[in-house]
């Protein structure tokens, strides 16, 4: 998938998918090539990572989710387009 072409709130959505897949939820996460193609997409383009990761704050912030962990896992997530 090219991210590139994606909106804050759809890399949002993908980030959510991709971090409840983590944490054991039932859910489909993005398969690991578009996995690979974000962290490398937002790694790079701090505008959109800030973008991306307001947007999704802010749904963690309605459904009363946990930002602090999200924070984290993204921190972790990111750096994996250099490996």
């Amino acid at each position: 998938m090219d991210v590139r072409h994606l909106t804050p709130v759809e890399i949002a959505d993908l980030l959510d998918a991709a971090y409840r897949a983590d944490q054991g939820e039932d859910v489909d996460g993005p398969d690991p090539l578009t996995r690979e193609s974000l962290a490398a997409y937002l790694s790079g383009d701090e505008e959109m990572h800030q973008d991306a990761w307001l947007a999704w704050r802010y749904e963690l912030i309605a459904q009363e989710r946990r930002v602090d962990e999200a924070a984290d896992w993204l921190d972790v997530m990111l750096p994996c387009a250099d490996d």
